[in-house]
């Protein structure tokens, strides 16, 4: 009997995980209309997951202002690498150009 009750605290955490990172991907535009179960309303039956409802948030702006920040400094690290890439390829030209 301990090893169900495990098992569905193991997958009522999974689920509610696959949720919240389905929430924090859409950036707030669909919000659950209510909690996710307890571990005592989902000993024996299946938990169902809550309707969603619609906010008036524009889901490309959303996702757009929150990419720019979250990854402002990877413009700066390719501009490194390029740089970096280009120094190597000018370095190959020389030495082909020497040994030949």
């Amino acid at each position: 009997m301990a090893k169900k009750t495990t098992r569905q605290r193991k997958e009522l955490s999974r689920q509610r995980a696959v949720q919240q990172a389905a929430a924090n991907v859409t950036a707030g535009i669909v919000q659950p209309a209510s909690p996710a179960p307890s571990l005592s309303d989902a000993e024996g039956s299946t938990p169902t997951l809550a309707p969603a409802v619609r906010t008036g948030v524009d889901p490309s702006a959303a996702l757009r202002a929150g990419v720019g920040e979250e990854y402002a400094y990877v413009r700066s690290d390719l501009r490194r690498i390029a740089i970096l890439a280009a120094a190597i390829v000018a370095l190959l030209v020389v030495l082909s150009l020497v040994i030949a």
